[in-house]
């Protein structure tokens, strides 16, 4: 059978290109796990098995498919099949096909590959976690101004600001590690949407292809899209949560603020203006997020008010776009890391923003609280007098004797001793403050995700190592 020409143009060979560039190695495994569980369930004899894998090996060496997808064809499988046929003779080559579909086969390949594909970006974002701790360590203690609505509010320390993101990306992470237990799991043995009447054995063709477990329900394997869209929703919150603090950098890069430094290598010139040093790495963080985040989006989209059957949308043309997508977002985790390995704090410009506007006089009004036993809406009231009289000791000391009656005895050195960046950063010992004691939890919560990331990651790269080494020993044997 011919199909419509523009058909195969706009359908057929896009799906046959994405299998051959995306899907192919993973479908050899799939072929070798069913063959061995084939064999071994004594659904086929071991001749038949073994010329089957003569096939598979044969065709899968030589790997020579045409460029576009052949006349009548649907898709690479039957192109793989095909060849097999010519190497076997077609009776013994159907062989293969029993007790499986397409459906369960397609469904358990983009499955692997989404797997692999989530897992190589987590350790992208775990590596982007050691790159924050990294930096905490070593610069961890440089002030810097923290800002709300876009105004100075109180100064902090690099440690403190940096940590803070790092947490939200733990949880993102967390996430990614959910998203990746719903991908973890077979299709295989579900065949079109209710199983077989042989006598498979599911499990050993999940465990072969390192999968944690069958999909338990037989439906559910073939019509879920949550492999797709759990994965798609948890790189979207990552980058959304990258986007917000891209954006914060840039304004404390900006020129009106200034408080971060980049050096030459991140930053571009202009060609007419001679004093530019434009840090546009954060644009483009920005514009990749973006562009990943609409297609993630997209995803989701794509399964709004669709067949809750075995459709098209489960199929390769989403899993391509998720795997564009994917490759946009680790270019911004990369470009991320590189941004805060390389970033530093002008010291000079945090003093001059955290001084003229006022931002340690919170702790004016919470000194005159310990000292004088006043309310703290009283010395709030206080300290707001001294603010708008251009911090004028003189004025703090009349607006305080006025308020309460008493004399502030204070001097000069004390008060600037109260309202300096040190003192302020130093008293928050609170647990999650700024201080070298508030950041202890904070450091030790950081160390322990990112040992319970790796340890998990590492953990599941080995058990797929293990599963391949496991089908190639059964499969050798054959």
């Amino acid at each position: 059978m011919a199909f419509n020409p523009i058909y195969t143009e706009k359908v057929l060979n896009p799906c046959y290109k994405n299998w051959k560039d995306l899907f192919f190695s993973h479908s050899v495994y799939l072929h070798r796990a069913h063959l061995i569980m084939l064999l071994k369930t004594g659904i086929i004899p071991h001749e038949t098995a073994r010329k089957l894998k003569y096939a598979i090996d044969s065709v899968a060496q030589k790997k020579n498919f045409p460029k576009d997808i052949p006349p009548g064809s649907e898709d690479l499988y039957f192109v793989f099949e095909k060849q097999m046929e010519e190497v076997i003779g077609q009776d013994t080559a159907g062989f293969l096909h029993t007790a499986r579909s397409r459906n369960d086969m397609d469904t358990t390949i983009f499955r692997m590959f989404v797997r692999t594909r989530l897992m190589d970006f987590l350790s992208c974002c775990i590596n982007l976690l050691s790159v924050i701790q990294d930096k905490v360590y070593k610069q961890g203690d440089t002030p810097i101004v923290l800002y709300t609505h876009g105004q100075p509010a109180n100064p902090s320390t690099l440690g403190h600001y940096l940590s803070a993101f790092a947490l939200d990306l733990c949880e993102d992470i967390n996430e990614l590690f959910s998203a990746l237990r719903i991908v973890d799991r077979s299709s295989m043995g579900a065949c079109a949407i209710t199983t077989t009447g042989f006598n498979i054995d599911r499990k050993m063709v999940s465990d072969l292809l390192g999968f944690e477990s069958p999909v338990s329900n037989s439906y559910q394997a073939i019509v879920t899209s949550h492999w797709l869209t759990y994965p798609a929703d948890a790189v979207r919150k990552i980058l959304n949560d990258v986007t917000r603090f891209s954006a914060d950098l840039s304004h404390k890069a900006s020129c009106e603020v200034g408080m971060l430094l980049f050096p030459d290598e991140l930053v571009q010139i202009s060609s007419i203006m001679p004093q530019k040093r434009n840090p546009v790495i954060i644009e483009h963080i920005r514009i990749q997020a973006g562009m990943a985040m609409g297609i993630m989006s997209m995803i989701n989209e794509l399964f709004h008010n669709a067949a809750y059957q075995d459709i098209n949308e489960v199929a390769d043309a989403p899993v391509k776009e998720f795997e564009n997508s994917l490759e946009l977002a680790e270019s911004v985790v990369a470009l991320m890391s590189q941004t805060i390995k390389n970033i530093d704090i002008s010291r000079q410009r945090v003093s001059e923003i955290a001084l003229s506007s006022g931002t340690t006089t919170t702790e004016l009004a919470d000194e005159l609280v310990r000292l004088y036993g006043i309310s703290f809406r009283q010395a709030h009231s206080i300290t707001a007098g001294f603010v708008r009289s251009g911090y004028d000791k003189d004025a703090l000391r009349n607006i305080f004797q006025e308020k309460t009656d008493r004399s502030l005895k204070l001097s000069d050195k004390e008060i600037d001793e109260i309202l300096s960046i040190e003192r302020f950063i130093s008293v928050r010992k609170v647990s999650g403050g700024p201080s070298e004691e508030g950041m202890e939890l904070v450091l030790k919560e950081l160390e322990k995700y990112i040992s319970a990331f790796s340890f998990s990651l590492d953990k599941k790269e080995k058990d797929i190592l293990s599963a391949q080494q496991n089908l190639k020993t059964e499969y050798d044997i054959i």
